[in-house]
């Protein structure tokens, strides 16, 4: 009695610690459920961050040639968000390595645990059913997701061709619309270099002519000038010439008042000549005859008064025709210095006329010859136009060129990004598939377990060591019974196809397990167990085997 209570006690002990561990795994395992819904969260919130700098950058892929410099900063940015989430996807690859790693040592705890008692077993199956619930939801979830995906795909790819397709339409519009601006612009400079040279010909024309009748106008004013100035100086010599006659008819004038004044003296001497004579001959006839006739005297006197008279009377006439002749003469001569002065009035006034047109048409002919260096200057610069076109077409094409390359180099980057974005979306599906696929290597564990403690002989191993024989098959029986989602007919007789599907499945596991052991060092001492419970060693192999490893 005291035996069994010390045995009862030992398995009350055990059950406690085993209620422990279990409750442990419960909580690793909710611990463990919580990350992985956190990281869906975050890959699902990754995915919307993605697809919402996705839908930016197309946005800002449309105004390309406007804001380059700010699409350069976000594809910067972009990238190192791109970093950033190959950075979360290495952790996330880590996190996962570490997962498996923690699933394995769940597969040991799990398969000792099934083996020590039942009710551990009974309480996993519940969980199990609750992870296959949450498991169900889950591909529920994820399913929807997928479908949520797909529809934003779509709806992103619908985007993305209507982009593109109005980006082509509006650079097809833009080419088409600079070709048709820039053949206007060659018509138009065409036109223009057309018009100016026909206007400039013309006004060069007209200005040759213009300035040939100026010439022709200056060497008539020229010849007038010089005729003037030969008249002019002709006029001076007449004048000169009448200034000396003047002078000389003056002098004329002067030498005849000196004669009338000496004929007048000479008249008066005269007079007293012939009063002396009157008297010499009254005094002579008085001394010859003393009677003399009054008549013979007064005969004498009157003859010789009679003569003066005459003489007196022709020097008289001499005196007025000569006082006339000075008269007229002096009135000729102002006359013709009146007219001579105002020929030379009209000379000056007719040279002042002549210089002034003169200056006139020099000024005229300066701003000619300035119009002509201004149209000359403005033919260069309409050449040098000309000569620019070309210039401006090599830039226009290259301006063509740029556009299409940064076209290219924006698709190229949106290329990239839609492939990264597949490329996390593919590591989310992998993410996934490997969970999947852990599951069901933790099924297939536990299912192998069962199986080989159902296809155990009960004569091998440790396992007849302990306790009574009889109550060995009973306790292999209770530690290692089907999992809760099989029936217990069908774990009581099972058919020969599920035998040979299990056989199959376990030697499949059996395989990877060897595998990884021989691939993988680091993770020898945990496969020893695992290849410990599958093989059914004993304590001491499994303990020889760790301390070897």
């Amino acid at each position: 009695m005291q035996h069994y209570r010390s045995e009862v006690q030992g398995l009350n002990k055990r059950l406690e610690s085993h209620d422990g561990r279990l409750q442990q795994l419960q909580d690793t395992h909710q611990l463990q459920s919580t990350s992985q819904s956190e990281q869906i969260n975050k890959l699902k919130t990754q995915l919307s961050e993605t697809e919402a700098l996705f839908q930016a950058s197309q946005s800002s892929n449309t105004q390309a040639e406007e804001t380059a410099a700010t699409h350069r900063s976000e594809v910067d940015r972009l990238v190192q968000e791109c970093e950033r989430f190959k950075t979360l996807a290495k952790e996330e690859e880590e996190k996962r390595v570490k997962a498996i790693s923690l699933l394995k040592t769940l597969r040991q705890k799990l398969v000792k645990a099934e083996k020590e008692k039942e009710d551990a077993l009974k309480e996993a199956a519940f969980s199990k059913e609750k992870e296959k619930g949450e498991k169900d939801k889950e591909h529920i979830e994820s399913a929807r997701l997928h479908q949520e995906i797909e529809a934003l795909n779509k709806e992103r790819e619908k985007v993305i061709s209507n982009l593109k397709g109005q980006y082509e339409r509006d650079t097809s519009s833009l080419k088409d619309r600079f070709e048709k601006e820039l053949s206007a612009v060659r018509g138009q400079l065409e036109l223009e270099i057309a018009t100016s040279k026909s206007m400039h010909l013309k006004e060069l024309s007209s200005k040759n002519s213009q300035i040939s009748t100026l010439e022709n106008s200056l060497n008539n004013t020229t010849r007038d000038k010089n005729a003037f100035f030969d008249q002019l100086q002709l006029r001076q010599a007449e004048l000169e010439s009448a200034h000396t006659h003047l002078e000389s008819l003056q002098h004329q004038n002067t030498e005849f008042q000196f004669q009338l004044r000496e004929s007048n003296d000479r008249l008066a001497l005269l007079r007293e000549e012939y009063a002396e004579l009157q008297r010499e001959q009254e005094a002579t006839a008085r001394q010859r005859d003393p009677v003399t006739p009054a008549g013979d005297v007064a005969h004498l006197i009157s003859a010789v008064e009679a003569k003066c008279e005459v003489k007196i009377s022709e020097l008289k006439r001499n005196l007025i025709t000569l006082e006339k002749e000075r008269n007229e003469a002096e009135g000729d001569w102002s006359r013709k210095l009146r007219e001579k002065g105002k020929e030379l009035d009209e000379l000056k006034r007719v040279l002042g006329s002549a210089a002034k047109t003169r200056e006139t048409d020099e000024g005229v002919a300066s701003e000619l010859r300035a119009e002509v260096s201004h149209a000359k200057e403005v033919a260069k610069v309409l050449r040098q136009q000309v000569s620019e076109l070309p210039l401006l077409q090599d830039q226009l094409s290259e301006l063509k060129k740029s556009a299409k390359e940064r076209e290219t180099e924006f698709a190229l980057k949106i290329s990239h990004l839609e492939r990264q974005v597949e490329e996390g979306q593919n590591r989310d599906a992998q993410l996934r598939q490997n969970n999947k696929t852990l599951r069901e290597e933790l099924r297939k564990v536990q299912s192998s377990a069962a199986l080989l403690e159902r296809q155990r002989n009960p004569g091998v191993g440790y396992w007849t060591t302990r306790g009574n024989p009889e109550n060995s098959p009973a306790e292999s029986r209770n530690s290692f019974s089907p999992i809760p989602t099989e029936s217990p007919s069908r774990t009581a007789s099972p058919a020969p196809s599920s035998t040979k599907n299990e056989e199959e499945v376990n030697l499949e596991y059996l395989r990877n397990v060897i595998l990884q052991f021989l691939e993988h060092k680091e993770m020898r001492p945990n496969l020893v167990k695992v290849l410990s419970i599958i093989l059914h060693f004993t304590p001491q192999e499994t303990r020889r085997l760790i301390a070897k490893v």
